[in-house]
């Protein structure tokens, strides 16, 4: 059989064709991608809802000293250590800890399913009674979980959102913002002595640790805030990734506010 030479022309169309399959096939994967991130943000939101209706509201504590507001989350979910919140922002979530497993809802939900936020979670490491608590959360794109904690580098936003509120289950309690600083998680192999890794501060029970900790977040603040913590204080670190270098990540400090109860 003679071999018909394909023409200019008809390559040209062929070449047309194959551009347009991969454009079209490209623009279905990313219209599929943007429809389940949208479906899951719907189905999250919803989820996070009902276990803020969970929340009673009462001061009252049962005969173990913890409190009933938090009972039916609890006996839900034995993981559920407190709850965080940020007024004027949407910060409202439940915080869970399981030394058993650190980062067991770094992608799940409050009931254990696949979830692309997960959970705001305490550092398995820290001592569940000690007076530190490390805390990640997500950076959604979406703004949800830690998605608005980076606006703390805006000394502005800091000014109006100055106290973070982090209940546990037998304690109220209001922290006041020490220091925001910018961070990158180091391969172990990349980190060299002197440098201030903050995620290694697990347990602030010594006063070394406390003071070499507080020395290095203050020195790396952005802004001062006028607070410098002493020996003795409790105090929370509010981590998520950020974006200004690889493997970057938007730390807050925070010191527990002492004799402060809410209205």
């Amino acid at each position: 059989m003679r071999h018909v030479k394909e023409t200019p022309k008809k390559k040209g169309k062929t070449l047309v064709i194959i551009i347009l399959a991969v454009f079209l096939i490209g623009f279905c994967i990313g219209a599929f991608m943007f429809f389940r991130a949208f479906l899951n943000a719907i189905h999250e939101k919803e989820t996070f809802d009902s276990l803020a209706q969970m929340v009673e509201d009462t001061d009252e504590v049962d005969d173990t000293g913890a409190l009933r507001k938090y009972d039916e989350l609890y006996k839900k979910n034995p993981d559920f250590f407190g709850w965080l919140k940020i007024e004027g922002t949407v910060i409202d979530y439940p915080v869970m800890y399981t030394p058993r497993d650190s980062e067991y809802y770094l992608h799940r939900d409050f009931y254990g399913n696949y979830s692309d936020s997960g959970m705001l979670f305490i550092d398995g490491e820290c001592p569940a009674d000690g007076n530190y608590y490390l805390i990640y959360g997500h950076h959604m794109n979406n703004g949800s979980m830690f998605g608005e904690l980076p606006k703390y580098q805006d000394k502005k936003f800091y000014e109006e959102h100055k106290t973070i509120f982090f209940d546990t289950r037998y304690e109220l309690r209001d922290y006041e913002v020490v220091a925001a600083f910018l961070a990158k998680a180091y391969p172990l192999e990349e980190e060299q002595e002197g440098m201030f890794y903050y995620y290694k501060y697990k347990d602030l029970s010594s006063e070394y640790a406390f003071n070499e900790f507080v020395a290095n977040v203050k020195a790396n603040a952005l802004y001062d805030t006028g607070i410098t913590p002493t020996y003795g204080d409790e105090l929370i670190t509010l981590s998520t990734c950020n974006y200004h270098t690889q493997d970057g990540r938007f730390v807050v400090v925070a010191r527990r506010i002492k004799d402060k109860t809410k209205d």
